[in-house]
C-alpha cells in the first residue's frame, strides 16, 4: 500500500455517513434495472423481484411435426435472443435429455452473414458455417475475430414423436451482430492497481435482463480478465462469493450479502477496501446509488479510519502540459506556443526525438536521432544516457516515473524498464515470451500503470494489444501478461470489412484508445478503438506522421511534416507550426 496523499485519501467520514444512509433508506420500492448480464441471477422473493425491461420472445418449434432439420436449426439460432426463464424458448428445440444439459451461457458466437446450414451425407447431421466477428466467454469477456473467420459448428438431429429436435450441438448461443448490439451491453468491472492506487477496468458483456447486479458482484469476485490477472488487486479474498444469489436494490441501495469466510483474518483497512470496490463497481449502474455490504444479512463493520485508506483514482488526468521538440530543442506546449522549460540543459547535440513526460513534469526522456540511445533529464538535472538498443520506440513514464521502451533487433523485441532516478546499469529487460518473433511500434503504458498499450508486428500483420503489467511487492515490473487484441476492421470501399494496418497508438481514457497509420503523403483516417466495440473513424487528414492524445476524445493531437493539428467535433484546426514529436504526460 502506498501513500497518504490528502488529495486521494477518501475522509472516513463519508464511510460512516454512507452507512447510516443505508440504514435510513432500506426499506422503499426496488428499482428497475435496464441491463443484465449473461447468465441469469434470481432476484430474492421478499417483494423485490425485478423485471426485464427488454424482454425479446422468439417463436418455439411448430406442433404439427412439419418442420424440416434445417428449419429447426435455424429456429434454435433465432431463440438465441430469448433469455428469458433461461433461454427455455431455445431449449424446445432440443431433445429432453440435450435441454437438460444444454448450457446456454457457455458462450456467444457474434457472427455477421447469415448462417449457413448444411446437411451431412448421413442425413441427421449438419454443420452450421458461420462469419465469426467475435465471441463472448462465459464471463462476458468479448474477443473480436479478425475480417473474414469462419467457425463450423456440428448438430445432430433425431425425430422425437415425429418431430425433428436437436440431439447434440456445442454450449452456447449464436447471434447475428445485430441483435447483439440490441440485446447486450458493456459494463466495466474495476479492480484496484497493484498499489492500490487506482481503479483499472475490466470490460464485460451483459444481456439487457433483470439481476444486473448480482451478476456484476459473483463477476467482480471471480476475478480479473486472463490478460488482468497478475496485474491488478483485488480487496476481497479468492473464494468470495454471494451468501445468496441475488443483489436486491431498493431505493437506489444495492444490498450486497457476503459468504461469512469474506471476514477471516480481515483488517478494518481490507473491510473499508471491500466496501470501495462494491460502490465502485456498482454505482455505475443505472439504479444503484450507494452499497450495503452484510454479512449473513447483519451490516459489516467497517472499523476505525486507517490514514493507509487511499481513494483509488479512476480514469487518471493527462495533464495540459505537452513536450515535444523545438528547433532541435525540448519545449513544452500548452496549445497556443511553445515554451522553453526552465532549467533544462540544451540537448541539440543528440538530435532528440520522441520526447517523454512524467505527469509531475520533473521527468524528461527522449531519444537520439537514430533512436539508438534512450536519455533522460528534467529540471536541474543533467543529461545521461539510460539505454542503448535498435530502432527505440518513444519512451513512455508510467505513474509510478518507470521509464519504457523496447527495443527491436531483427524480429525479436525486447522490453526495456528503468526505475525512477536510474540509470543505464539499473535497466531492466522484461522477459515477455509472446514477443519472440514480433517487432514493436509503439509501447504506451496506460495511466492506471497496470496495463501496457503495443503496436506490434508479425508475420507481415499489425497488431493492437493491451497486456496486464506484473509487477512484485515493491511495484518493479516483472513480465507483460498474455495480451487481448483489439480488432481494427473497418469497412473497405466495396462495404467489406477489411483489416487496416496500425502503427501508433495512444490512450483516450481509461477504455478507450486511438489509433493510425501514419503516412508523409497519403490520406490517413485515425480510428478509436474500444474493448468490443467497432472501431470509431475520425475525420482523414493527409500526411499525418504523428499521434498525441491528452485525456478525451476531443483532446486528440496529429502532426504532419508541416503543422500541428488539434480534433475540434469532426474535424482539425492548427494549433502550431515547427513542433516535432508532440507527446502528453505517460
Amino acid at each position: 500500500m502506498k501513500g497518504n496523499s490528502p488529495a486521494r485519501q477518501r475522509p472516513f467520514a463519508r464511510l460512516i455517513l454512507m452507512a447510516a444512509l443505508v440504514l435510513a433508506v432500506l426499506s422503499g420500492c426496488s428499482s428497475i434495472p435496464t441491463t443484465g448480464p449473461v447468465g441469469t441471477a434470481s432476484a430474492d422473493s421478499d417483494g423485490s423481484s425485478l423485471v426485464d425491461t427488454f424482454a425479446v420472445a422468439p417463436r418455439g418449434p411448430g406442433q404439427d411435426g412439419g418442420e424440416t432439420p434445417e428449419e429447426i436449426l435455424q429456429g434454435f439460432i433465432t431463440a438465441g435472443t430469448g433469455a428469458a426463464d433461461d433461454y427455455s424458448v431455445a431449449r424446445e428445440f432440443l431433445t429432453d435429455s440435450l435441454a437438460d444439459t444444454w448450457n446456454p451461457t457457455d458462450r456467444v458466437l457474434i457472427y455477421g452473414a447469415d448462417p449457413n446450414i448444411v446437411a451431412a451425407r448421413d442425413g441427421n447431421t449438419y454443420s452450421i458455417q458461420l462469419e465469426v466477428v467475435g465471441a463472448l466467454d462465459a464471463r462476458g469477456i468479448r474477443t473480436d475475430k479478425a475480417s473474414g473467420t469462419t467457425e463450423t459448428l456440428s448438430a445432430s438431429m433425431e425425430q422425437v414423436d415425429g418431430q425433428w429436435r436437436i440431439s447434440a450441438i456445442p454450449h452456447g448461443i449464436m447471434m447475428s451482430e445485430v441483435n447483439f448490439s440490441w440485446l447486450f451491453l458493456s459494463h466495466n468491472l474495476y479492480f484496484y492497481s497493484s498499489n492500490f492506487e487506482f481503479w483499472v477496468p475490466d470490460t464485460r458483456w451483459f444481456v439487457q435482463k433483470s439481476g444486473i447486479a448480482a451478476n456484476v458482484v459473483k463477476a467482480m469476485l471471480e476475478g480479473p480478465a486472463p490478460y488482468l490477472q497478475g496485474a491488478v488487486s483485488s480487496a476481497f479474498p479468492a473464494g468470495t462469493a454471494l451468501a445468496r444469489d441475488a443483489v436486491p436494490v431498493v431505493s437506489g441501495v444495492a444490498t450486497v450479502d457476503l459468504s461469512a469466510d469474506v471476514l477471516q483474518d480481515s483488517s478494518d483497512l481490507n473491510r473499508q477496501q471491500m466496501a470501495l470496490q462494491l460502490q465502485q463497481n456498482l454505482t455505475h449502474l443505472n439504479n444503484v446509488n450507494t452499497v450495503s455490504m452484510t454479512v449473513n444479512q447483519r451490516d459489516v463493520d467497517l472499523g476505525k479510519e486507517s490514514g493507509a485508506l487511499v481513494e483509488a483514482v479512476a480514469d487518471p488526468e493527462a495533464g495540459s502540459t505537452q513536450i515535444a521538440v523545438y528547433q532541435n530543442e525540448l519545449a513544452y506546449f500548452k496549445g497556443v506556443e511553445p515554451q522553453a522549460i526552465e532549467g533544462i540543459p540544451s540537448v541539440a547535440e543528440y538530435g532528440p526525438r520522441d520526447p517523454a513526460l512524467s505527469l509531475d513534469l520533473a521527468t524528461i526522456a527522449f531519444l537520439n536521432a537514430d533512436r539508438t540511445s534512450l536519455f533522460l533529464t528534467g529540471p536541474n538535472q543533467e543529461v545521461r544516457k539510460a539505454a542503448d538498443g535498435a530502432s527505440l520506440t518513444a519512451p513512455s513514464i508510467d505513474p509510478e516515473k518507470w521509464t519504457w521502451t523496447a527495443s527491436n533487433t531483427g524480429t525479436a523485441a525486447r522490453i526495456l524498464a528503468l526505475p525512477p532516478g536510474g540509470d543505464a546499469d539499473q535497466i531492466l529487460t522484461l522477459s515477455v515470451p509472446w514477443l519472440d518473433e514480433a517487432t514493436i511500434s509503439e509501447l504506451r503504458i496506460s495511466r492506471d500503470g497496470a496495463r501496457a498499450l503495443l503496436v506490434t508486428n508479425s508475420g507481415g500483420s499489425s497488431h493492437v494489444l493491451v497486456a496486464g503489467v506484473v509487477r512484485d511487492a515493491g511495484g518493479v515490473p516483472k513480465t507483460l501478461t498474455t495480451p487481448l487484441e483489439l480488432a481494427v476492421t473497418t469497412e473497405s470501399g466495396s462495404g467489406i470489412p477489411a483489416t487496416q494496418p496500425v502503427d501508433r497508438a495512444k490512450w483516450v481514457s481509461e477504455d478507450a484508445i486511438a489509433v493510425l497509420k501514419t503516412s508523409a503523403e497519403g490520406q490517413v483516417t485515425p480510428l478509436i478503438l474500444r474493448l468490443g466495440a467497432d472501431p470509431e473513424p475520425l475525420a482523414g487528414l493527409t500526411g499525418i506522421t504523428g499521434l498525441s492524445v491528452g485525456k478525451g476524445e476531443q483532446e486528440i493531437y496529429v502532426q504532419t511534416q508541416a503543422a500541428m493539428y488539434k480534433r475540434m467535433g469532426n474535424s482539425w484546426y492548427e494549433v502550431g507550426e515547427g513542433l516535432l514529436d508532440p507527446a502528453f504526460p505517460g
